[in-house]
C-alpha cells in the first residue's frame, strides 16, 4: 500500500517563493495557479505540504516575520549603538529601493491594508508580528537611553510604536515611488525627533 510520494522539493525554499508572490500581489491578487507556477509544485504537493491557499498565506506571514525580525535582531546585536541601529533600519528602506523587492513595502502592512479585520486569525498574526518589530525598536530605544543618546524621560514604549509606524510609512512611500533622497530626508526628521 502506498503512503504517498516523499517530498522532492525544499519546503523552506517553496515557502520563501510563495511569500514573495503574496508580497508582490497580495492575497486576493494571487491565484492558486500563480503559486503552483512560482513554487513549481503540483496542486497535490502544495496541499500535502502546506494545506490550502489560506494556510499557506498564514505560514508565509509567519515566515516573513521570523525572517525579518531575525535579521533585525542580529543587526541590533552587532550595531555600534542603539541610535545607529535605529537609523540603519530606517535608512535601509531608501537603500532597498534599488532591489527587486525593495518597493514591495511590508508584507504585514500590506496584509493589514488588504484584510483589515475581516479575518480575525490573519489580523491576530499581523498584530502579533508587528508587536515583535515594535519590541526590537523598544530594545534599541532602551539601549540608546542607557547610552544617553535619547532622553531617559522619553517614553520608550511610545517611541517604539512611533518607530514601527514610521518604518511602515517609509516602506509605503517606497512602494508609491518616493525617491531614496526623499526617504532619507524623512529618516533624518524621524531621527531628530528622538534626540
Amino acid at each position: 500500500m502506498s503512503v504517498g510520494r516523499p517530498c522532492e522539493f525544499d519546503p523552506q525554499h517553496a515557502l520563501d517563493v510563495a511569500m514573495r508572490v503574496f508580497w508582490q500581489r497580495g492575497y486576493d491578487g494571487t491565484s492558486l495557479g500563480d503559486l503552483l507556477t512560482a513554487m513549481d509544485l503540483s496542486k497535490s504537493s502544495l496541499y500535502q505540504a502546506f494545506g490550502g491557499k489560506a494556510e499557506l498565506f498564514q505560514r508565509c506571514l509567519e515566515h516573513y516575520r521570523d525572517t525579518f525580525s531575525g535579521r533585525m535582531r542580529a543587526a541590533l546585536d552587532q550595531a555600534p549603538s542603539g541610535l545607529a541601529y535605529i537609523e540603519s533600519i530606517l535608512s535601509g528602506v531608501a537603500e532597498g529601493t534599488a532591489e527587486p523587492m525593495g518597493r514591495a513595502a511590508c508584507l504585514l502592512i500590506n496584509t493589514a491594508s488588504e484584510f483589515g479585520q475581516r479575518d480575525p486569525q490573519i489580523a491576530q498574526v499581523v498584530g502579533r508580528s508587528l508587536e515583535r518589530f515594535e519590541d526590537l525598536f523598544y530594545a534599541a530605544i532602551c539601549r540608546a537611553q542607557a547610552e544617553k543618546a535619547i532622553p531617559k524621560e522619553a517614553d520608550a514604549r511610545s517611541l517604539s510604536f512611533f518607530l514601527a509606524t514610521s518604518l511602515g510609512g517609509l516602506k509605503g512611500m517606497a512602494r508609491a515611488g518616493a525617491s531614496p533622497e526623499k526617504i532619507r530626508t524623512v529618516v533624518q526628521v524621524i531621527m531628530n525627533s528622538l534626540r
